[in-house]
């Protein structure tokens, strides 16, 4: 029977295309078994290749799932940053619905963020949210003084809200009625904001 551990993974492979089947390896053996349970054996053993071939290329399993989160979080960017520059400008009617769809599309990142639990995949994926808020930043038109936390509640909020509809198995009709209340949470909550007077200190 062929499996990935076949002589055909064992070919010699361009650098580039070797470490990106030990990316994918890794991904798919993080989100079966859970990031903690998976070592550097197993993913040689995966994908048909020793042990010091993997680490040729990488030092650890954080290693790998650094390099995974970053290379979909730039993905994730990119699909994001036009529809985040549209909230204030009218031309979307749902704007944060049409970014939670996004982030629930992106089931494998989501997947990923929750596919450990330890002390280590955990700051990592701190890392990650913080990251992305960060990324995101420069695409959303500026929140202004008196919403200084706009940013961040809308980074958790929506990937609470994406993972929940993933957890949950939510079918299309259920994921779109979260993402309308969402986006009628959030832009009830950018027009208060943005009407209310500046908050001074005592």
């Amino acid at each position: 029977m062929q499996t990935l551990a076949s002589a055909g993974s064992r070919r010699r492979l361009p650098s580039a295309d070797r470490r990106q089947q030990i990316l994918s390896g890794s991904e798919s053996l993080f989100t079966a078994r859970g990031f903690e349970a998976v070592t550097m054996g197993d993913i040689a053993r995966t994908i048909g290749v020793s042990r010091p071939t993997i680490y040729s290329y990488f030092t650890s399993t954080t290693d790998i799932l650094a390099e995974l989160l970053t290379a979909r979080l730039h993905d994730l960017e990119e699909r994001l940053a036009p529809l985040l520059a549209e909230i204030h400008s009218g031309e979307r009617a749902r704007p944060f619905a049409a970014i939670l769809h996004e982030l629930v599309q992106d089931q494998a990142l989501l997947t990923l963020l929750q596919s450990g639990s330890g002390p280590a995949f955990t700051r990592r994926r701190q890392q990650v949210l913080a990251d992305l808020e960060q990324r995101l930043h420069a695409h959303l038109p500026s929140p202004g003084p008196r919403t200084p936390y706009l940013l961040t509640c809308i980074t958790i909020l929506l990937h609470g809200a994406a993972a929940h509809a993933v957890n949950a198995q939510l079918d299309p009709a259920a994921t779109a009625q979260l993402a309308n209340t969402l986006d009628l949470l959030l832009n009830t909550g950018v027009q208060a904001f943005t009407a209310s007077p500046a908050p001074t200190a005592c």
